[in-house]
């Protein structure tokens, strides 16, 4: 039995503005022949909860680093996750069992009692929502210790934008180290081809009225940006 497990915010989230089928993480899930999917996304994530999700949830679901793929999606960066004052708040997710794309809900104990909120640094004293060549940098940390972490247990992943892309000419004392290890890592699509920016002035998301080009995707975005960025990397490991 091999699963495919997918991390995100609404960009990735089961059936938001396309159906789980069309989406690119579905038609990744047919192109890898997974038995299902387990996907966790949700709107307004942020990328700690991602990271929380992927790590947390080792004790409720044991990957098998042979068989399972893993897709990480990295949502906007102007959110926090947050401890939810003792509201004990659920977190849903949802498996699909193919080639029926029947589906099941469930829930991660691993996020329990958290939430994430948008943020965009209106408080001056947290420098870290400032400045947005420092908000990449603690991005491109975590990620760099994401893929040391996956890559000593040989896992099958990708780590994917799914804003805008990452700056990747911004070099500067604190991220030269981690800007480097993430621009030549072979499972990492950050700086170019992402899901906003492979379809800006191309397709317009289905809610372009209220988000303009930040918007969600159906069928036709999903399509390019796994056709053009996702499928070209997955074959690229797939081969190796």
């Amino acid at each position: 039995m091999s699963r495919l497990y997918v991390y995100g915010d609404s960009y990735t989230a089961p059936n938001y503005c396309v159906n789980a089928q069309q989406s690119f993480w579905g038609l990744a899930a047919e192109q890898l022949q997974v038995d299902d999917i387990l996907n966790v996304s949700k709107n307004g994530n942020s990328f700690d909860t991602v990271c929380q999700l992927l790590i947390g949830s080792q004790n409720q679901y044991f990957y098998d680093w042979k068989d399972d793929w893993f897709i990480i999606g990295i949502p906007p960066l102007e959110r926090i996750t947050i401890f939810d004052n003792d509201q004990d708040t659920e977190y849903p997710s949802c498996f699909f069992n193919l080639p029926d794309w029947d589906q099941h809900p469930t829930t991660m104990e691993c996020h329990r009692g958290l939430v994430s909120e948008p943020f965009f640094g209106q408080d001056k004293f947290l420098v870290i929502h400032q400045d947005r060549s420092w908000v990449e940098t603690q991005v491109l940390r975590e990620i760099f210790l994401l893929t040391q972490w996956l890559d000593s247990k040989n896992a099958n992943y990708l780590v994917c934008n799914l804003s805008k892309p990452l700056m990747k000419h911004n070099w500067w004392g604190p991220n030269e180290f981690v800007l480097e290890k993430i621009i030549q890592h072979p499972r990492c699509i950050v700086f170019d081809d992402t899901y906003y920016s492979i379809n800006y002035q191309v397709h317009k998301p289905i809610d372009y009225v209220e988000h303009g080009w930040t918007g969600h995707h159906g069928p036709d975005g999903n399509k390019r940006y796994f056709e053009r960025s996702i499928k070209p990397k997955l074959d690229s490991i797939i081969n190796t």
